[in-house]
């Protein structure tokens, strides 16, 4: 999987990953485009991507393969969410949201 926060907090917040804070960065500077989150990257940027983001802790998004495909690094976003051990909306909260 995907890096998780390690545990860090900040405050009474968890710190945000940095898989979340550079590719919600990156879509914010690049990606603003029709469906940035409905549309899926190309499976082997994606799969790329995530292998830098293992491998060290912030890869350069500026590379043309991520410039030319803004999908990719939102769908890695979605995917980290995806594979989160307890989802955003928290099992614990969850009949709240409901």
């Amino acid at each position: 999987g995907i890096p998780g926060p390690g545990g860090i907090t900040v405050g009474a917040c968890p710190a945000v990953p940095q898989v979340l804070r550079s590719c919600t960065e990156f879509v914010e500077q690049h990606g603003v485009v029709d469906g940035i989150y409905r549309l899926s990257g190309v499976s082997s940027n994606i799969q790329r991507l995530r292998q830098e983001f293992e491998a060290q802790r912030c890869p350069d998004l500026s590379r043309d393969v991520y410039l030319q495909d803004v999908h990719c690094v939102s769908s890695l976003c979605k995917a980290y969410c995806r594979e989160l051990p307890n989802p955003l909306l928290t099992y614990q909260l969850y009949d709240k949201f409901a």
